[in-house]
């Protein structure tokens, strides 16, 4: 068996060590999210000098299952009832995400001089690859589509988790102070997580890897059945893995194509940003969360990416992880029916390209 049989390139070598490096550099240097970004970092360098970096897809997807396992492992029953008392204002939340892009679509439309279905998929807060495929099928350009979602999950890793950690240092809300896996469970739970992801990618559930495994994982938790908490070099291993997959969209070929739809696309995207923000903090006086907390489950990052986020910061992990889940699966299911019944119909200021 080959190095290319397992998926694995040539970028993904040559990017490997630097991003790893990069990682532990920002980590000493105390950074929130140090292996993530620093990774992303180096990565992003590598990508605007065209070197294609991919993460090969066995690994990525394992590391997702782990990453998924670690957050089901903390939801112990009381949480797991924590979390059902939370899912009418989970599906707000997710709600408010989508009502927020088809307030904003007209303007990145006219601004971005891009048609009003590409304006509209890039700024569901929804995966990559999902909102590029729906987005593709409904007239919108794909290319525009996954570089300005890369940007919006890298504008929300790249400043969220500095904000909160600049004016909450020490606001942490940890779900409970568990202990090491020994290496017997670590093995068990990896697998069970494993085939969570496996059995939610058949399902085809967006972010299928991560939820499946905290799905799986979490039924067992709650039922008293697994208890303790990933060791922290595999958690940092996974930050570097999600951080090379972010940097590895940063290819300049891809986004000098496209300098219109960036610059009018980063203002909007940091709007809705500070918008969902606004709304956690509004939420936070009648809530009994901390700030931080909401500010994660009501952001739009990419899922994998406010997990970790949560973790590093000492957040409510299991509540962010829910919310993202929640607002994943209402935008991966109503992208197509919203843009058909109210963008569409309703929007008359479409700026063709050119």
């Amino acid at each position: 068996m080959t190095l290319g049989d397992l998926g694995i390139t040539r970028g993904f070598l040559l990017a490997l060590l630097p991003a790893a490096l990069g990682g532990s550099l920002w980590e000493a240097l105390g950074l929130p999210l140090g292996w993530l970004m620093g990774a992303a970092v180096v990565t992003g360098c590598f990508a605007m000098c065209n070197v294609e970096v991919v993460v090969p897809k066995p690994l990525y997807k394992v590391s997702l299952a782990a990453l998924g396992a670690g957050v089901g492992l903390s939801i112990t029953p009381d949480v797991a009832a924590t979390l059902l008392v939370w899912a009418p204002v989970m599906i707000v939340a997710g709600c408010l995400g989508i009502a927020a892009a088809v307030f904003v679509t007209p303007l990145l439309a006219r601004f971005g001089r891009m048609e009003s279905s590409t304006a509209f998929f890039s700024l569901l807060p929804g995966g990559v690859i999902e909102m590029a495929n729906v987005g593709e099928s409904h007239g919108a350009d794909r290319t525009v589509v996954a570089a300005l979602h890369a940007v919006r999950v890298a504008l929300v890793v790249g400043l969220l988790p500095l904000a909160l950690y600049a004016f909450f240092p020490t606001s942490g809300d940890p779900i409970q102070d568990v202990v090491l896996l020994n290496w017997t469970h670590l093995v068990l739970v990896i697998l069970v997580g494993v085939a969570g992801g496996w059995a939610a990618a058949q399902l085809g559930l967006p972010a299928a890897w991560l939820l499946g495994a905290l799905i799986a994982v979490g039924l067992l938790s709650s039922l008293g059945f697994s208890s303790g908490r990933m060791p922290a070099f595999l958690m940092a291993g996974v930050q570097v893995l999600v951080g090379i997959s972010l940097g590895a969209g940063f290819r300049r070929d891809r986004l000098s194509s496209i300098p219109g739809a960036l610059g009018a696309g980063l203002p909007v995207l940091l709007a809705i940003m500070v918008g969902m923000a606004a709304v956690a903090a509004l939420a936070s006086l009648i809530m009994p969360l901390s700030l931080p907390t909401l500010v994660l489950c009501f952001s739009i990052g990419g899922m994998a990416e406010m997990v970790l986020t949560s973790k590093v910061l000492g957040q409510n992990v299991a509540l962010v992880a829910a919310f993202q889940a929640v607002r994943a699966v209402l935008v991966n299911a109503c992208a197509g029916v919203v843009w058909r019944n109210l963008v569409s119909q309703s929007d008359t200021s479409i700026t063709p390209k050119g």
